[in-house]
C-alpha cells in the first residue's frame, strides 16, 4: 500500500464520456479542474491521483446500473493500492457513484476499516429514488431463495454424480462408466455456469429491492454540491411534478366518433350486402322478411332484399353508432380506462426524460441522496453569480446569433430551431455543465477530501445532513 496515497475516482455525467483517461474534460487526467484539485490537496500535504471512470454516458437506467457495477469492481481493485479512495461524480455520474456505494454496502459494514472507499462527492446530481412493485419484490426474493438453494444443491449433486461414476455405482443408469463420467462432466460444465449466472442476477435484483433508505443504518454521508438554478435538477423536478394528461377529460369519448361512424357503416354494408348474396346462393332470407316470394325470380328478389336492407340502413347505422359511442367510447374508454391510460402514458413520458428503460420506477428527483444522509453545499456568493451570469451571457449570444434566422420571411425556421437547441446544450451555455470551470468548486471538493483524509483513512464520512457554507464564495 502506498503510504499517504490518495485515489480520486472521477465519474462523468450523461453525454460526457471520453475515449481516454487523459484529456481536457474535467474528469480526465491533465484537465484544468484535476490540476486545481491536486494542487489544492498538495498544499495541504496530500498526494492525490486522478483515476477517471469512463462509462457510456447514455441517459439510460440500464447503462447507469452497468456503470455502477463496473465502478464498484474498480473501487474493489483500488482498495489495497491506496490509503484512501474518494469518488467525485457529476450529474448522473453521481447516480452511478451512489448505486456503486449501495452495491458496496458503503456505510453498512460493522467494521469501518473494511469500507471500500472513504468519501463520495456529487456535483449537480439529480438523485433518483427507485421503486419496484409488490409482485416484483416477491419475485425477486423468491428468485434469490431459488438461486442460493441451487448454489447449495449443485455442488452436492455434482460430487455425488462424479463419485457414482468413479465408484461404478451407476447412479444415472448409463451403460458404461465412461458414459457416467461424461454425463457428470456435462452436468458440471452446463449447470455450473448457469448457477453462477443466477446468483449474479439475484444479487442485482435483491440490491434493488433492499436499497437502504436515507437516515437509516448507513454511517456515511454524501457531500452534494449544487447550484439553485441547475437546469438538470430543475428540469427533472418539473417533469416529475408536472401533471401530465395526454388524454384530457372527454378526449376518448370525442375520439370514439370516427370509430363509431366506421363501425356503423361497416354494419350497414355487412347486413345490406351479405343478406342478398346469401339468399342468391340458396341460404335463405337472413332478415326473415322475404317469405312467399318465388324462388325462380332470384334477380328480382335480390333487388327487393337490397332495397329493404337500404331502408333499414339508417336504423342499423344509428344503433351501432350509439352503442359504440356511448358504451365503448363513453363507459369503457372514457370512464373505465382514461385514468389508467393517462398514468401509463404520463409515466412513459417521465421515464423518457429520466432514462427509465426497465422495470424500475424512477421518482423523487432531489439534490439529496435517497440512500445516504447528505451534506449539502448550495453554491452562493460570487461563484453562483458568476455561473448564472455566464449562462445568461451565453443565452444572449445565442439569441443574437439566431434572431434573424428565426424571424426572416421565408427562412428555414425549423433548421434554425434545431441548431439553436443544439447550441443551447453546449458546455458553456448551461450552469449544469460549468461547475468545474469555477476555482471555488475545486477548493470545496478538495477541502472535503482533505477533511476526510485527516479524520481517518477509513473513517465514516462527515456528519448527517446539513447545509454547509463556503466562506470563499461569500
Amino acid at each position: 500500500m502506498s503510504e499517504g496515497k490518495v485515489a480520486i475516482v472521477t465519474v462523468h455525467g450523461t453525454g460526457d464520456t471520453a475515449e481516454s483517461a487523459d484529456g481536457a474534460k474535467w474528469f480526465q487526467r491533465g484537465s484544468e479542474f484535476s490540476q486545481r484539485l491536486l494542487q489544492h490537496l498538495s498544499s495541504q500535504g496530500i498526494s492525490g491521483e486522478i483515476i477517471p471512470h469512463l462509462w457510456t454516458g447514455a441517459n439510460s437506467a440500464f447503462d447507469r446500473e452497468r456503470g455502477a457495477d463496473k465502478l464498484a469492481d474498480r473501487i474493489r481493485g483500488l482498495y489495497n493500492k491506496y490509503d484512501t479512495i474518494h469518488v467525485v461524480g457529476h450529474s448522473h455520474g453521481g447516480n452511478v457513484a451512489n448505486d456503486a456505494a449501495v452495491l458496496l454496502k458503503w456505510g453498512l459494514r460493522r467494521n469501518a476499516a473494511r469500507e471500500k472507499f472513504d468519501s463520495l462527492t456529487t456535483v449537480g446530481t439529480p438523485f433518483f429514488n427507485v421503486r419496484t412493485g409488490a409482485l416484483q419484490r416477491i419475485a425477486g426474493i423468491l428468485f434469490l431463495v431459488i438461486a442460493w438453494a441451487s448454489a447449495v444443491v449443485f455442488p452436492l449433486i455434482a460430487a455425488l454424480l462424479v463419485w457414482g461414476a468413479l465408484s461404478g455405482e451407476n447412479l444415472m443408469g448409463m451403460e458404461s462408466q465412461q458414459a457416467e463420467l461424461m454425463a457428470a462432466g456435462i452436468y458440471v460444465l452446463i449447470v455450473g455456469p448457469c448457477t453462477l449466472f443466477m446468483l449474479h442476477m439475484s444479487r442485482q435484483g435483491i440490491r434493488r429491492i433492499l436499497r437502504p433508505k436515507t437516515g437509516g443504518r448507513t454511517r456515511t454521508s454524501i457531500f452534494s454540491l449544487w447550484h439553485q438554478n441547475d437546469e438538470a435538477i430543475a428540469f427533472l423536478q418539473r417533469v416529475e411534478e408536472l401533471k401530465l394528461e395526454p388524454f384530457p377529460r372527454g378526449a376518448l369519448f370525442r375520439g370514439s366518433r370516427g370509430a363509431a361512424i366506421a363501425f356503423g357503416v361497416l354494419a350497414v354494408l355487412i347486413i345490406g350486402l351479405f343478406n342478398p348474396l346469401a339468399y342468391s346462393f340458396g341460404r335463405g332470407d337472413l332478415l326473415g322478411m322475404m317469405d312467399g316470394i318465388a324462388d325462380e325470380d332470384i334477380a328480382s328478389n335480390i333487388v327487393v332484399m337490397t332495397m329493404m336492407s337500404l331502408l333499414l340502413a339508417p336504423a342499423i347505422f344509428t344503433v351501432v353508432y350509439l352503442v359504440y359511442r356511448f358504451f365503448v367510447g363513453g363507459m369503457v374508454q372514457e370512464v373505465g380506462t382514461r385514468g389508467s391510460m393517462n398514468r401509463f402514458v404520463g409515466g412513459v413520458m417521465r421515464g423518457v426524460a429520466m432514462g427509465r428503460d426497465g422495470d424500475q420506477v424512477l421518482y423523487g428527483v432531489s439534490p439529496r441522496s435517497h440512500t445516504h444522509t447528505t451534506q449539502e453545499l448550495v453554491l452562493g456568493g460570487e461563484c453562483a453569480t458568476r455561473m448564472q451570469e455566464g449562462a445568461n451571457g451565453a443565452a444572449g449570444k445565442l439569441i443574437d446569433k439566431y434572431r434573424w434566422a428565426l424571424f426572416t420571411v421565408g427562412g428555414d425556421t425549423s433548421a434554425s430551431l434545431t441548431a439553436l437547441t443544439t447550441d443551447a446544450m453546449t458546455w458553456e451555455s448551461l450552469i449544469h455543465t460549468t461547475y468545474f470551470d469555477q476555482p471555488e468548486v475545486a477548493v470545496a471538493v478538495g477541502d472535503h477530501i482533505a477533511r476526510t483524509v485527516r479524520e481517518s483513512a477509513h473513517a465514516a464520512a462527515p456528519a448527517p445532513s446539513s447545509t454547509a457554507s463556503l466562506p470563499a464564495m461569500a
